[in-house]
Order: structure tokens, then sequence, then C-alpha cells
């Protein structure tokens, strides 16, 4: 399926994070009230990737998290059971992360299905392998495909709601990808997103595929292990993409990888991106650049 365009946010906040309100109204043009932190980051990522197009009003949104708008949901928690009062109700339906695409589809005059899917490891491909599935089957024309990743101060319990070291850099994050079924003056296109069951379904994948080698660039995934990492370049001879080493932590480093393979001076024609997780299950995504 071919990429129209991409659109990236990414910060380190501190305990104080920044207003967002400017730069969602420089996004998408509009000042949106009464929302959180996680909602103004899908509509900056979104903003962004849209820019001056006009979406096809039935283009769908698959928008994905590793963890869903923990700030709001904290929030709700907090008055229920600390405070014992209930919660606004405002506040209580945005507890749903869905909401945020109903944000996102306002903000783009879109009318079209959405789906909201939170995965631990695979957030961002299993948004993408949604919005692939329904692209391939002609169940959509267009689909806008994003993952969200909010910092919820104060740090030091947002690093150990994520079970991360003390001084461990932390990050927002936010990832889109416009796509559609139509060729166009777009860097790229995505070729495959699957998830396989184990080592040898993946290696069985890749063979099956027989990628250029000379042409092909690995990259690894934040949960894959270091040494399934080294053993698929061994086994391959897939030239390194590294796109993880200056990022802070976010659940899902994966929505970043495409957007900077296609914006890498020194990147090959095609890209692999693999991740894993603790169940030895793996999600790959191939990208190529036109």
């Amino acid at each position: 399926m071919h990429i129209h365009t991409v659109g990236d946010y990414y910060d380190t906040p501190g305990d104080q994070p920044p207003d967002l309100k400017a730069q969602v109204k420089d996004a998408t043009g509009q000042s949106v009230r009464r929302i959180g932190r996680f909602i103004q980051l899908a509509l900056i990522g979104a903003g962004r990737c849209v820019g001056k197009a006009t979406l096809p009003v039935e283009t769908a949104v698959y928008f994905a998290s590793g963890r869903g708008d923990m700030e709001i949901t904290i929030e709700v928690m907090q008055q229920l059971f600390r405070d014992g009062v209930p919660p606004k109700p405002l506040s209580f339906i945005n507890t749903v992360s869905n909401a945020a695409c109903f944000y996102v589809a306002q903000s783009f005059s879109l009318e079209g299905r959405s789906s909201f899917i939170c995965n631990r490891y695979f957030a961002f491909e299993s948004a993408l392998q949604l919005a692939m599935l329904d692209l391939e089957s002609g169940v959509v024309d267009s689909a806008l495909v994003g993952v969200v990743d909010a910092v919820v101060p104060p740090l030091s319990h947002h690093r150990q709601r994520l079970q991360l070291d003390a001084r461990a850099p932390v990050a927002d994050a936010s990832h889109w990808l416009w796509l559609g079924r139509e060729h166009n003056t777009g860097p790229g296109e995505i070729l495959a997103v699957r998830h396989c069951a184990d080592w040898s379904a993946l290696m069985d994948w890749i063979a099956e595929k027989n990628l250029p080698q000379a042409h092909t660039q690995l990259s690894a995934g934040q949960f894959l292990k270091p040494s399934d990492g080294a053993a698929l370049r061994d086994r391959w001879g897939f030239g390194n993409f590294e796109y993880r080493t200056p990022r802070a932590y976010h659940d899902s480093h994966s929505g970043a990888v495409i957007s900077e393979f296609l914006h890498a001076e020194n990147a090959s024609q095609f890209l692999l991106h693999i991740n894993g997780d603790d169940d030895g299950r793996y999600s790959l995504m191939l990208a190529g650049r036109h």
C-alpha cells in the first residue's frame, strides 16, 4: 500500500510538560478545547502527517498506543478511589482511548470507520496490519494510521509504571502514516505487515520473500532480543538500520521507524523491521522507498 505522507512528534518533557495548545493549532489549524495531552499528541502527529492535503471523507482511522490515555485514566481513578467523588463526565468518556479517534476524525472532516488498538509490544504494527487488511480487501481506500505514547508526570511515578530505571529518559511520541491503494508521488510503500507465532515462522517468511541482501536493511524493534537481532543479521546478511539509539523510552518505537527510513539519506531500497515479545512471538513490517 502506498504511503502518501508521514508525520511525527517527539519530545522528552520534564515534570512540567510543555503546553501543547499552540502546536495543536499549528498542526490542525484549529483550537481544540477540553482535551488532555494524549489527544493533543494524536492531533499534532496526525496534523503534521496530513499537512495541507485534503483527506478523502471516507478515510478510516487506525489508532494505537502501548498503554492508552494513562493521564485521564489516573485522574478518574484518583477521583473515584482516593477522593471518593464521581469523575467529571468528559473525563470519564475520554478514558476510552478511542475518543482520540473522534477528535482526529472531527479535525479532518472524516466519516469513515475508526479503530483503537492497545498492545504492550506490537501496538503500531497491529494497527498497521489491520489497516493493510482493510485496504487490501477493498473495505477502505484511504487510511490514517497512528500511534501515541504520552508521559504522565511526575516522571518518577511514570518510570515506576513503565518499570524503568529511576534515571531512564522518557518521551512523548506521536507517529502517523497516510496510506492509500492508488499509486502516488509519496515517499514509499508498505509491502507487508505480519505477526509470526514463533521463530520458525519468522524465518520461513523471510526465506519465502527472498529479499535482495544488498538492497535490504534490517531494523530491530525495542522488544526484540539482541541475540535474535544478531542471529537475523548473521543468517541473512542484511545491513543494519539503526533508529533507536538516541531515542528516549516510549512504548511504540516501531511507529518511528518507517518515517526515519524514508527520510534517511543512506537508506537502502527496502526496510525489514522486526520486533518481538516475551512469549517468543514476532512482528514484522516490510517497507520500500520510491
